[in-house]
This record gives C-alpha cells, sequence and structure tokens, in this order.
C-alpha cells in the first residue's frame, strides 16, 4: 500500500508504540487521526507528527472500553477524509498480580479495552474498507498472545483473544482486499510497566514495533484457505448484505 497520502487511524497513540507507529506513519506523509484518553499528551504527540512530515492531523480524545466513542471516532474519521486506509488498534491496558487479588472492576476495564475496543473500532470500519475493496487493519496484540504469563491471567486472556479474533477476521476478509495483520510486541520501552512490574527479559524500542507497522503485509494462508473453505461449505456466511434501502 502507498502511504503516502493515506489516511491512517491510531487508537492509543498519546504514548509508546501508538506515538511510535504515529511517527512512522508521518515519516511516510500519511495523514493521521489519533485518539487517546490523554489530549494534551496526544496534542503533543500530533505536533510532532506534523513536524515529521505528515500533511495532516487529526486529535480526537477516546477511550475505546466505551463502545459509543470508539464508534464515534471511526465515524469522525470516515466523516472527515471519506476513507480509512489503515487502522491500527493498540489502544490497551495491563495489570499484574495474583489473580485472586485482581479487583472486578480492572477485570472489567481490561476486557472493554483490550478486547472489545478492537470490535468496536473494527466493526465500524469495516464496512467502508470492504467497500472499496482496499485497507489494512493492525491489531496490537502481545508475545502473550501465544504464551500467556503468570501473574498475567486476564491481560494474557485478552492479547489471546485479539490473536483469535484477528485471525478468524484475517479468514474471513481473504479476497476482499482488505488485509488484517497481527503485531506480537515483547516486553517493549514504553510507559505501559510503570502500572504493572518491571518486566523480565530484554526491552525492544516502541520505534522499532512501529516500523514492522508501517511495512506492507499480507494476509496468512492458512487464514485464507480457512476462510475459502468455510465460504464454499456455507455460501450464506459470506454473502454480501443488501444495501440498507433494500432490506426488509
Amino acid at each position: 500500500m502507498r502511504l503516502k497520502g493515506a489516511v491512517v487511524v491510531i487508537t492509543g497513540a498519546s504514548s509508546g508504540i501508538g506515538e511510535a507507529a504515529a511517527l512512522a506513519f508521518a515519516r511516510r506523509r500519511a495523514n493521521l487521526v489519533l485518539g487517546a484518553r490523554r489530549v494534551d499528551a496526544l496534542n503533543a504527540v500530533a505536533q510532532k507528527c506534523r513536524d515529521k512530515g505528515a500533511p495532516e492531523v487529526t486529535v480526537r480524545r477516546l477511550d475505546v472500553s466505551q463502545r459509543v466513542e470508539a464508534r464515534a471516532f471511526v465515524a469522525a474519521a470516515l466523516r472527515d477524509h471519506e476513507r480509512i486506509d489503515v487502522l491500527v488498534n493498540n489502544a490497551g491496558l495491563g495489570w499484574m498480580g495474583r489473580m485472586h487479588e485482581m479487583p472486578e472492576d480492572k477485570i472489567d476495564e481490561l476486557i472493554a479495552t483490550n478486547v472489545k475496543g478492537v470490535i468496536a473500532t473494527t466493526q465500524a470500519a469495516m464496512p467502508s474498507m470492504v467497500q472499496r475493496r482496499r485497507g489494512v487493519i493492525i491489531n496490537v496484540a502481545s508475545v502473550l498472545g501465544f504464551r500467556a504469563a503468570p501473574y498475567s491471567a486476564v491481560y494474557s486472556a485478552t492479547k489471546h483473544a485479539v490473536v483469535g479474533f484477528s485471525h478468524a477476521l484475517r479468514g474471513e476478509l481473504s479476497g476482499t482486499g482488505v488485509k488484517v495483520c497481527v503485531v506480537y510486541p515483547a516486553s517493549t520501552e514504553t510507559g505501559f510497566f510503570a502500572e504493572t512490574e518491571a518486566p523480565i527479559g530484554p526491552q525492544y524500542p516502541a520505534w522499532w514495533v512501529a516500523n514492522a507497522m508501517a511495512e506492507p503485509v499480507f494476509g496468512g494462508l492458512l487464514d485464507h484457505a480457512l476462510g475459502e473453505a468455510r465460504r464454499m461449505k456455507s455460501p450464506h456466511v459470506g454473502a454480501s448484505p443488501p444495501p440498507a434501502d433494500e432490506r426488509a
């Protein structure tokens, strides 16, 4: 995909991997729509992106754990730009400790942010992408998405969910022109661990992860094959719905 002039929407863009991703796309002259809860930090990132060459940068306060906000964020990007070329689902929270001591509100918060937020923004962006037969959805998971870690049970579970969601969606969208990518960062040098505990093993810079997002990535052959098999077995599953004005 040609990134110069592309419309790139990023959640959790106020710091860490989200900030690094915004800067990486800015250097490639993409137009950016950035969302996060911390507006002051987000505005600072936006200015850095303009300095790096992004033609247009829009900032919106966003809490992806709130479904209405997540869908409105995507709707505003479509209203302003009439398309989304790349959606980066990066917003996420962590918690570390003994499972039986984890507060219920933290469990709900992690699931709402890390899983439901990804689903909400993706659902909102997909129809436009499918209609245009082009677009890329990048979901930031974690190495814990395929190898869970003790004392991070719920966080690991949410990242497993993101991985499963992404692979299933990749197969579902095969042949539509819309690509789904998953990023599996290990311990990254961000403020994430300030809210948990010190990481085990080496840490990687956020820019290294971000640069992987800004390169073209294509869907896996296995996911494509599974999607084709499911459509052949149940043709009605993959059928496109009629236009809204033709539905009963």
